[in-house]
């Protein structure tokens, strides 16, 4: 019986995990290619440091989550009707700050601000 709830417990954590840390391969490698060639750190390091950045963040917020912030904030800079649609967004600009402070403290956490 101990085993047995030992053994749910550990299933119930794993399964936190995984859904706190859902971003898709995919997802991470575009991150992490768009970090390097803005980053100011050679070639090999920038992979460590840009690979650390996004862990940093799929610890932090859901994959869902992830999108919405990136989109909202991309998609400000856009010109006319379109733009317009998300600047005029309730929370648009407390959605921005929350999206480049996730990011900035990313960068602070792998030292990719050096």
């Amino acid at each position: 019986m101990i085993r047995l709830c030992c053994t749910l417990v550990v299933a119930l954590a794993l399964v936190g995990i995984a859904r706190a840390n859902d971003f898709p391969t995919q997802a991470r490698v575009e991150f992490v290619l768009d970090c390097m060639r803005t980053s100011k750190v050679s070639g090999q390091e920038s992979i460590y440091k840009c690979s650390c950045a996004i862990d940093d963040i799929a610890t932090k917020v859901d994959y869902a989550t992830w999108v919405e912030l990136s989109t909202i904030t991309n998609a400000t800079t856009m010109a006319g009707e379109r733009g317009g649609v998300m600047r005029d967004l309730k929370d648009g600009r407390k959605i921005i700050a929350s999206f480049r402070e996730l990011q900035a403290d990313a960068k602070k956490h792998c030292f990719l601000n050096e």
